[in-house]
């Protein structure tokens, strides 16, 4: 279990963006997961002696979670020498809510605007609301939350918004093929990729996927509602894919092969 550092934990996958970058519209069942399912996970992730970082989403956005804050603090009890990072479109971000996570040590919130006008982020993400978090960010950087603003470099962005995003001291993140799921993509060289090896991803019916970038969960190890995640991630397919990365060789897997990412 030494090699276990990032924990991912999907606890819900609704979203109210429509993201053209993200295969979320391919997900056809949607859900939150049960409080006594997290509770579980959380105290058993307690266990685990080389936990670095804890991602509480993956497909949805988590400030859909209505009961997302009391989550995060629990995590937050369970886990104190952890990282929280939390991931979100900061549609939902509220006074409120900035106050309460500028309460929660060591942690840091991703917040994908995508792009620097409001026609770039409507049309990226079906969202009209960038004045809204633009005020989010003001907000968060006087009460010292830690964030980033990031965007997707989808083909359609021109250059230069791109550039002038990162010049604002934004972070631009590659369009991803998803493992196939976005568009096709055959992988030609090596890889070795950290989330096979060190990374747990948790869908929230418990099911345990390959990684953040199998959103459908086309690859699963196990359901952590009647195993562990010592039972999981000690698995002979768990540990066949793992093996297949240290040694360099994780485009031989089929899924793998077809990942932008590794």
């Amino acid at each position: 279990m030494n090699e276990l550092m990032y924990l991912q934990i999907e606890t819900t996958n609704y979203c109210n963006g429509k993201c053209i970058f993200c295969p979320h519209e391919k997900i056809l069942e949607k859900g939150s997961m049960s409080d006594d399912l997290y509770t579980k996970i959380i105290e058993e992730a307690s266990q685990l002696p080389n936990l670095k970082t804890f991602h509480p989403m993956l497909n949805g956005e988590p400030f859909l979670d209505k009961n997302f804050m009391n989550r995060l603090k629990f995590a937050r009890e369970k886990l104190p020498q952890v990282e929280i990072e939390v991931y979100t479109n900061g549609s939902l971000l509220t006074e409120s809510i900035i106050y309460e996570l500028k309460e929660i040590p060591n942690f840091h919130l991703s917040v994908s605007l995508n792009g620097l006008k409001p026609e770039t982020r409507k049309k990226l993400m079906g969202l009209d609301d960038y004045w809204h978090v633009v005020q989010m960010f003001k907000l968060m950087e006087n009460e010292g939350v830690k964030y980033r603003a990031t965007m997707v470099a989808y083909p359609e962005v021109s250059q230069d918004e791109v550039r002038a995003f990162i010049e604002s001291g934004g972070i631009a993140i590659r369009y991803q093929s998803w493992a196939g799921t976005q568009y096709p993509y055959d992988r030609r060289r090596w890889t070795s990729c950290p989330r096979a090896i060190n990374q747990m991803t948790v869908l929230y019916t418990g099911e345990v996927c390959l990684c953040c970038f199998d959103p459908l969960g086309e690859v699963t190890f196990g359901n952590l509602s009647l195993n562990t995640i010592e039972e999981i991630w000690n698995s002979d397919l768990h540990r066949e894919y793992r093996s297949m990365h240290k040694q360099g060789r994780g485009h031989e897997l089929p899924k793998c092969k077809a990942c932008t990412e590794g």
